[in-house]
């Protein structure tokens, strides 16, 4: 049996506890659905599944779209326990590999009862590499989801269609925006709810989820960020989703910005509008980036466009006038 067949087999061989009138608990089928959605849109481009905001909030948005009055969405139970045998006895393709000195801890482990369990006794999950090669070619991935549709959405999960197949259609675009060097503008551009999600994951995920212009950097346990991604040049305007025209900025950073009271210059520095009174001390927050370099990206392909950073700093001067 080839390497596809075999994996799409397996994918319907979970482990899952019936839950009464044909559902089946959705933990482990969300998990798996979150993994091929990251792999979708370029952000598994090494085998390790880790335990962090790309793959929880993706867990958290299938989940919440099947949970039901006294379901617990709990991401460290499929993260764990998809490591044990598949229905029938066979050998699971989700392998947990222990943080260095938790080996023991991890072997001694039955179970996990709460995030900390993951975070602090194991790196991360390795897949087959059969699996993880399969997951590297669209026409394979499309298979497997296929097959996990086909096989588990009928079991009281069907709200799941809906979303996976949205889901898809963002990451194709995100992955565009992780890999083309100049992202096409395109005439017609997808609609707003492929391009926000596909725009936001890689702008925050650049800025690390921190805000460029505080440092402010808040997760919480469901993946989710404080941060919002902020188009330079605004998108209805310039139509251009390049993740080098957009921000990771906070809420309240972010409005500002929008209102032309702080922009960031071509020297990587942020200008505060004079507009901001430093008499004024509710204003002081503001007017203390003045000055303050850029908290960049974690990679250098991903710095601001100085066409984007001029057109922003002529609308502050500007709205100064």
């Amino acid at each position: 049996m080839t390497a596809l067949p075999t994996y799409q087999q397996a994918l319907t061989r979970l482990a899952v506890n019936p839950r009464g009138r044909g559902r089946v608990s959705p933990h482990k089928i969300c998990m798996l659905l979150a993994v091929l959605d990251l792999a979708r849109a370029g952000g598994l481009p090494v085998n390790r599944v880790v335990f962090g905001p790309p793959l929880l909030e993706r867990y958290h948005r299938f989940f919440d779209a099947v949970k039901q009055p006294g379901d617990h969405a709990n991401p460290y139970f499929p993260f764990f326990h998809l490591a044990g045998k598949l229905r029938g006895g066979g050998a699971s393709f989700w392998h947990l590999v222990p943080l260095p000195g938790r080996e023991g801890v991890l072997a001694a482990m039955s179970t996990a009862r709460s995030i900390r369990d993951i975070t602090d006794n194991i790196a991360w999950a390795e897949l087959d590499p059969g699996l993880f090669a399969l997951l590297q070619q669209p026409g394979a991935l499309d298979a497997l989801g296929e097959s996990m549709a086909s096989h588990w959405f009928g079991r009281g999960l069907q709200e799941l269609g809906v979303i996976a197949a949205q889901s898809a259609a963002s990451s194709r675009y995100e992955y565009s925006l992780r890999h083309d060097a100049e992202p096409p503008k395109a005439s017609e551009p997808p609609p707003a709810w492929v391009r926000d999600p596909a725009f936001r994951r890689v702008v925050t995920e650049a800025y690390d989820w921190r805000c460029a212009a505080t440092g402010l950097r808040v997760l919480l346990p469901t993946g989710e960020s404080m941060v919002e991604a902020a188009h330079i040049h605004p998108f209805c305007e310039a139509g251009d989703d390049d993740p080098r025209n957009g921000l990771a900025l906070a809420p309240n950073i972010h409005w500002a910005f929008d209102k032309n009271l702080i922009a960031l210059g071509e020297d990587l520095k942020w200008h505060v509008s004079p507009v901001l009174d430093e008499r004024i001390p509710d204003f002081a927050p503001l007017i203390q980036l003045n000055g303050k370099g850029l908290i960049g990206p974690s990679e250098r392909r991903f710095t601001p466009k100085r066409e984007s950073l001029a057109f922003r700093m002529a609308h502050l001067r500007r709205h100064a006038d």
